[in-house]
């Protein structure tokens, strides 16, 4: 496998598990305002979306 072709994370991804791991209800809820549902995400980047969304009803909840 060469270099280019491995894996590459999305930057998106990085500031919701950021967000989520620091409990930053604001910054969670901004980045799922931010979500396109018409644009077309990469598996990772739809689970990272979904765990967000989950988080943020559960804080909600409390």
């Amino acid at each position: 496998m060469s270099p280019t072709s491995q894996h590459t994370v999305v930057p998106y991804g990085v500031a919701i598990q950021s967000a989520i791991a620091e409990g930053q209800l604001p910054q969670m809820k901004a980045l799922l305002a931010k979500r396109d549902p018409k644009h077309d995400e990469p598996k990772d980047l739809k689970a990272a979306y979904e765990k967000l969304a989950k988080e943020v009803a559960r804080l909600e909840q409390h």
